[in-house]
């Protein structure tokens, strides 16, 4: 018997992308899934293949920059549904290009999606991983929580907040003996969904495949890890930037395409 066989998982942006790829994988494994998204044709398209590939699904609408909402969603989901037991926070946009030249409302979408809405969902359901005996918190971060990231400066540190808030959040759970829900971050590089169209990933940071991002985050949940870093090299970011002297990783981050990385971004932001 799989490890999600039995398990409900709300997956947050599920209507394309990773999103949409998680709830396909997980429902493989036994899960039931909540495919979110913000438009209902999307949700429903995704919960139909789960369906007639033999697993369970509910597709709801869910827009996670609305968080005058989320309440209201908890309820609808727990009336139709039930409560959760893990909550997979993938909603996310980006937005590249020179800081000044990008409208103030996507650098403060950004915020409202990537940071605000996934504090708010997680607060909405936090009682439901608690109460389950096999509660999990999933946010999705990026490597760029670990660095400064030219022309991505409002995404980059949006993500620093993901990275922030979720091992503040394990801590807590820890100090206060809540055994039974664990928290996992992702933190993966560029990854092949058209959101970074136009990128240029840099040195020893291949772009990376969807379907090899899923599988690292379902081990991720399966064997309680803290943190999902890919690829490998993202693993020692944080400690070979804060060992050198910041003159000098400015010129490491430099050389090895990290500055330049969005400097041609195009991707798409819905």
């Amino acid at each position: 018997m799989s490890y999600f066989s039995g398990l409900r998982v709300l997956v947050t942006g599920a209507g394309s992308g990773i999103g949409e790829k998680m709830a396909l994988a997980l429902a493989a494994q036994g899960a039931e899934i909540i495919v979110t998204a913000r438009r209902k044709e999307a949700a429903a398209a995704v919960a139909k293949k789960i369906i007639e590939a033999g697993g369970s699904a509910h597709g709801m609408v869910l827009d996670v920059s609305k968080l005058g909402t989320i309440e209201g969603f908890r309820k609808r989901l727990h009336e139709k549904v039930g409560a959760i037991d893990i909550l997979i926070n993938n909603a996310g946009v980006v937005f590249g290009g020179e800081f000044e030249k990008v409208a103030i409302k996507d650098h403060l979408n950004t915020y409202q999606i990537n940071i605000l809405g996934v504090v708010a969902v997680t607060h909405a359901f936090m009682d439901d991983l608690i109460s389950s005996r096999k509660g999990h918190l999933v946010n999705i971060a990026s490597a760029s929580a670990y660095v400064g990231l030219p022309f991505g400066s409002t995404y980059a540190s949006s993500k620093w907040a993901v990275l922030g808030f979720s091992e503040s959040l394990r801590l807590e759970l820890r100090e206060r003996g809540i055994g039974n829900v664990h928290v996992t971050t992702v933190c993966p590089s560029y990854i092949s969904t058209g959101m970074f169209d136009g990128v240029k990933s840099p040195l020893l940071s291949p772009m990376l495949t969807p379907e090899k991002v899923v599988r690292a985050i379902i081990k991720g949940i399966r064997d309680k890890q803290a943190l999902v870093q890919q690829p490998a090299m993202v693993k020692g970011i944080d400690f070979l930037k804060g060992s050198l002297p910041l003159p000098v990783w400015d010129e490491v981050a430099k050389i090895a395409g990290i500055s330049t990385s969005m400097k041609h971004w195009r991707g798409k932001t819905d």
